[in-house]
C-alpha cells in the first residue's frame, strides 16, 4: 500500500467544483485584489474568530511581522527589543521578530504539550523585553491565561502564532480574546489551506489593525502617501475565495482529524513509540499534525517508507541551532532539542481512510528498532 504523508490533490478533491466555480468567476471578474472575496474572508474569520479585525497577507510570515511591525511603531519600541518566543517551532516565528528589527528569545517548552513552557519565561524577561510568542504547535492551544497573568505583570504585548491552529467559534479557544494579535498561515497543507500561500492576522485592536493594514499596503494608507516603512503583503482574490469555500467545512474537517488521533491514540502500542500528550484529551488539539516519538526515528521513518508510508519530521533542527540564528546556537534547550530528535509525523487528514490508518498502526506496532 502506498499512503503518502499528505496528498493535496486528493485533500481538494471534495470541494474542487465549487472550488474551480469561485476561481473561475473570479479571474473573469477582472479584480484580482482587495475585492469582494477578500472583504468575505476578513469578515467570517474575524467574526468566526470573535475579534474586531482581520487583516489578509500573503502568508503567515508576512501576517506575524505586520503584527509586530505595527506594535513597534504603536508602542515606540526600541530595535533590539527583545521577544520571548517558543523554542520548539518552524523557524517562521523566529523570522518574523528578525524581520521586525527586534531579538528573538527562545523559551523551552512543556514535555506534556510541546508548547511554551510558562514556569520559563519569568527568568528570560529583563528591561529589552517588549512581547511574549506563543505559537499553537501541532494544533494544540497554549496555556493562554497563564502566559497573560504574565503579560500583564510585566506589562508585555502577546503576539501568538497560530499558524498551526486553525478552528472557528470554539469556546475553548481563547487566543483572540487575550492575545494583542494571532497570525495566521493558510499554506496549502494546513487545515484551512488556499492553493498557494496567504495568510492573516487578527486582532481587536482598531489602531493595531490599521498600522498592520498600512504595513502590508506599501506603509500608505493614501495611495502614495508613505506613512511608515513597509511591505507589499496581501492575499490575492482567488485565494480568497478559495478560503471562502473552505471556511464552512473547516470545523467538520477537524473533527475528522480528532476522530484519527483518537483512533492512532487507542490502537498504537509499541513500547519504543510515545504517543503525543500521553494519549490524553485529544479534543484540545485541531491535530495540524499527529507527532510521535521515538528514540530510534530515522530508523523508523525508513522502515515506514519501505512500507509506503510517507511520514515528515516537524522539525529536524530547531531555529536556535540553525546556521541563520549562529549568534545563539550556544543556547542548550534541553526539552526542544530531545523532541526535535525524536519527533515523526503520521499521516493524518480527512481523506486518509480506515484501511489505510490500519495499516499504518500494524506497521507501527510491528516495528522493532
Amino acid at each position: 500500500m502506498k499512503i503518502p504523508y499528505l496528498d493535496l490533490r486528493q485533500l481538494n478533491a471534495e470541494c474542487m467544483p465549487q472550488i474551480e466555480q469561485a476561481a473561475l468567476h473570479t479571474m473573469r471578474s477582472g479584480l484580482y485584489l482587495n475585492d469582494s472575496n477578500v472583504y468575505e474572508f476578513e469578515q467570517s474569520w474575524a467574526k468566526g474568530n470573535r475579534t474586531k479585525h482581520c487583516i489578509s497577507t500573503a502568508n503567515g510570515l508576512d501576517a506575524l511581522t505586520a503584527a509586530l511591525s505595527a506594535m513597534k511603531a504603536l508602542y515606540l519600541w526600541n530595535d533590539g527589543s527583545e521577544v520571548v518566543v517558543s523554542a520548539h517551532t518552524f523557524i517562521a516565528s523566529f523570522e518574523a521578530i528578525t524581520r521586525a528589527g527586534l531579538m528573538p528569545v527562545p523559551c523551552d517548552v512543556n514535555i506534556t504539550d510541546y508548547n511554551i513552557n510558562c514556569n520559563l519565561i519569568e527568568p528570560l524577561i529583563n528591561d529589552k523585553t517588549v512581547a511574549v510568542m506563543p505559537v499553537h504547535l501541532y494544533g494544540r492551544e497554549c496555556d493562554m491565561k497563564r502566559i497573560k497573568e504574565i503579560a500583564n505583570r510585566h506589562h508585555l504585548k502577546i503576539i501568538t502564532d497560530s499558524c498551526q491552529r486553525h478552528s472557528l467559534d470554539d469556546n475553548d479557544n481563547i487566543t483572540a480574546t487575550i492575545s494583542d494579535a494571532v497570525a495566521f498561515s493558510f499554506y496549502p497543507g494546513k487545515n484551512l489551506g488556499a492553493l498557494g500561500d496567504a495568510g492573516c492576522l487578527i486582532t481587536n485592536n482598531t489602531e493595531l489593525a490599521d498600522l498592520a493594514r498600512t504595513f502590508c499596503n506599501y506603509g500608505a494608507r493614501i495611495k502614495y502617501h508613505h506613512d511608515m516603512k513597509g511591505i507589499n503583503s496581501r492575499m490575492d482574490a482567488v485565494q480568497a475565495a478559495i478560503l471562502n469555500v473552505k471556511i464552512p467545512i473547516l470545523n467538520h474537517q477537524n473533527a475528522i482529524r480528532q476522530s484519527q488521533a483518537e483512533r492512532y491514540n487507542q490502537a498504537i502500542n509499541n513500547p519504543v513509540i510515545t504517543l503525543p500528550y500521553d494519549s490524553k484529551e485529544t479534543e484540545k488539539s485541531v491535530w495540524h499534525i499527529y507527532p510521535i516519538f521515538c528514540q530510534h526515528r530515522d530508523k523508523l521513518q525508513s522502515y515506514l517508507s519501505e512500507l509506503g508510508i510517507g511520514t515528515i519530521i516537524h522539525y529536524p533542527i530547531p531555529p536556535h541551532k540553525q546556521l541563520a540564528y549562529r549568534e545563539i546556537n550556544h543556547l542548550s534547550l534541553p526539552i526542544t532539542e530531545q523532541l526535535c530528535a525524536t519527533e515523526l509525523s503520521l499521516p493524518l487528514n480527512p481523506t486518509l481512510t480506515l484501511e489505510e490508518q490500519d495499516y499504518i498502526i500494524e506497521a507501527l506496532n510491528s516495528f522493532q528498532p
